[in-house]
């Protein structure tokens, strides 16, 4: 009688390990086609799954949308403050959050198309997870903008949320001009300019 050596069941890749390959896979098909050009299919055949887990993890097309908003919101955000926390003084913290800020748009270019996905982003819950996006990163300005004010001049919150969200949307308006120019000017380039322009700025408002 030949004896035989009964094999260990296969280990079945981690779930976390899973949703990573999905939600890579996704951001990339959804920022290459957008929203509406995505299937399904095309993401489990990307990622070498079944359709139907893809469903289990997330529930919708949209669900997976709304992760893949979520992941590029947490990456985003981390990048953006470990560069301001780690500079040495308020203007090189502006300058090193604008560099992080347009240098992971160029590592990430699909990651702006899924942002800014005017298919999807107009209502609902896709639009309320990109104002949380775009608020995060305006609560992090306004926080730069209060340590450059001195400690004598009264905090106006109303001038700083405008501070705020002026500089929010002149990085959002320079990231889409970034992608639709032949040979953009680099990250720390555009950084610069834009840093220089808002210090004196700020300079002249913590002294008034």
């Amino acid at each position: 009688m030949t004896s035989t050596t009964e094999q260990p069941p296969k280990r079945r890749r981690d779930r976390a390990a899973r949703e990573r390959e999905i939600l890579a896979a996704a951001e990339r098909i959804f920022g290459e086609r957008g929203y509406q050009g995505t299937s399904m299919d095309d993401i489990a055949a990307a990622v070498g799954v079944s359709k139907p887990l893809i469903y289990q993890y997330y529930g919708s097309k949209d669900g997976l949308f709304l992760a893949c908003l979520a992941r590029l919101r947490a990456q985003l955000l981390e990048t953006v403050s470990d560069a301001v926390m780690a500079a040495t003084d308020v203007e090189n913290a502006l300058y090193a959050g604008f560099v992080a800020w347009f240098q992971f748009l160029d590592e990430h270019p699909q990651a702006w198309s899924v942002l800014i996905d005017e298919g999807m982003l107009a209502t609902g819950p896709m639009a309320a997870t990109t104002e949380e996006v775009r608020n995060a990163f305006v609560e992090l300005i306004a926080a730069m903008v209060r340590l450059n004010l001195p400690p004598s001049r009264p905090t106006d919150d109303a001038e700083i949320e405008i501070l705020a969200h002026s500089i929010s949307g002149a990085t959002e308006r320079l990231a889409i001009w970034r992608t639709r120019t032949p040979n953009p000017p680099t990250p720390q380039k555009v950084a610069r300019t834009l840093k220089d322009l808002l210090w004196q700025g700020l300079d002249t408002l913590s002294k008034s």
